[in-house]
């Protein structure tokens, strides 16, 4: 079995980076075998964002998004055992489940799947240090999910080791971690002990199992590397189109049961299956699938690939007058024989108007904020252009820019 070096004392993960980039990540250690390299990029989170983020999941209440382990496997419903308005902290809290009588002094193991969702300002830090990796390495083409782990002495058992066709990357935010990583194909095992500050990284295709011998919080972020992973995508992505086709029909459908048989006994393709393969035909031979799949790269390159984003703010309402100032990258697609794709922070649009480039050279360029008029006038349209107006509140939705009514006049 390899082992890791030891590692080098913690830091403050959400402090300067110490001294490793990811220039030499890149040459040296990047899906060639697992590894544990100190400091290499902080994330900018610490313990008490990584509660604020497990708050967060909870007071949404997706099913399914939160879940807690003990020693004798995942619960059924946790309840109270998940973090409530009386824990201020993450050490109130692993406290208050140390005196828990259902645990019986066990550890546990609480995790939060698409946690950065919650909070833009947090998601936006992971995707700017991805956004870093991904200068050395390219863009990743596939949704890259998060995974926040808070736990006290929680062992992974081995029937949870299942192979993944991810690559992973694994900060320790607070505490140590020990993972054991079986690579495909060798035969070797890993034990890659790594404290607070050192990210963990191993290529996809390995099976791993989590030891925490104490309080621990890591942000694991998986990088789908395989080609079959691209299916749950496409695959999503032509159900939508299909559903909002005129073909398919409305309402919840309830297939035949038992499938009526022919009268000699024979069974045939149910029809409702026929007209299922009938659609998705049509579907593909359509325009949809090449302009959703655009949209949804689009969106992913705005975002490093880091998905979920958090969803788009209200809409504001704008006036010649409003002063907008860019405050994101917008990822600019176009798009042979059509419009073309904006993107900013995970999200997509269409950039309808005739003078969108325009608008988007001077929105780069301008040093200053600019009004909507100013913008008009260089998209050679009029300030209360319908389409004009949209590409903006969709563009200030996105968070790529600023809005700010103009300043009132100074009265002597």
């Amino acid at each position: 079995m390899n082992a890791s070096a030891a590692p080098v004392p913690g830091h403050d993960p959400s402090g300067p980076a110490p001294g490793q980039d990811w220039r030499r990540f890149a040459r040296v250690h990047w899906a060639r075998e697992p590894v544990v390299v100190p400091g290499v990029r902080p994330l900018g989170l610490g313990p008490a964002d990584a509660h604020a983020l497990v708050r967060a999941a909870i007071a949404a209440a997706a099913p399914g998004q939160v879940r807690l382990a003990t020693a004798d496997g995942w619960l059924r419903d946790p309840g109270p055992l998940l973090p409530g308005p009386g824990d201020r902290d993450p050490a109130g809290y692993a406290e208050r489940l140390a005196r828990e009588p259902r645990l019986a002094g066990d550890g546990w193991l609480l995790t939060v799947s698409d946690p950065l969702s919650h909070d833009f300002t947090l998601w936006s830090r992971v995707r700017d240090v991805l956004a870093e990796l991904w200068r050395y390495v390219g863009q990743a083409p596939l949704p890259i999910t998060a995974e926040l782990a808070v736990g006290d002495r929680h062992h992974s058992v081995e029937d949870t080791a299942a192979r993944t066709d991810a690559a992973a990357l694994t900060w320790v935010l607070d505490g140590e971690l020990t993972v054991r990583v079986r690579p495909e194909h060798t035969g070797t095992e890993y034990a890659l002990r790594a404290r607070a500050g050192d990210m963990v990284h191993w290529p996809a295709g390995g099976s791993h199992l989590d030891h925490r011998p104490g309080r621990c919080t890591t942000l694991r972020l998986s990088v789908p590397a395989r080609t079959t992973s691209a299916l749950p995508l496409v695959a999503d992505v032509l159900a939508d189109l299909m559903r909002a086709g005129p073909g398919h029909p409305d309402g919840q459908l309830t297939l035949p049961h038992p499938m009526p048989a022919a009268p000699d006994g024979r069974l045939g393709v149910p029809p409702r299956l026929a007209a299922s393969a009938a659609l998705l035909t049509e579907t593909l031979a359509g325009p949809g699938p090449e302009r959703a799949l655009l949209l949804r790269w689009a969106a992913l390159r705005s975002a490093a690939g880091l998905d979920p984003a958090p969803p788009r703010r209200p809409a504001v309402r704008l006036t010649p007058r409003h002063r907008l100032r860019r405050a994101a990258e917008i990822v600019r697609l176009p798009r042979e024989g059509g419009d073309t794709v904006w993107a900013a922070n995970g999200h997509a649009w269409t950039a309808r108007p005739a003078g969108a480039d325009a608008v988007l050279a001077l929105l780069r360029t301008a040093p200053r904020a600019v009004t909507v008029t100013e913008l008009a006038r260089t998209a050679r349209t009029s300030a209360d252009d319908p389409e004009l107006l949209s590409l903006l509140v969709e563009s200030y939705r996105a968070r790529a820019l600023t809005a700010a009514p103009d300043r009132p006049e100074r009265r002597s």
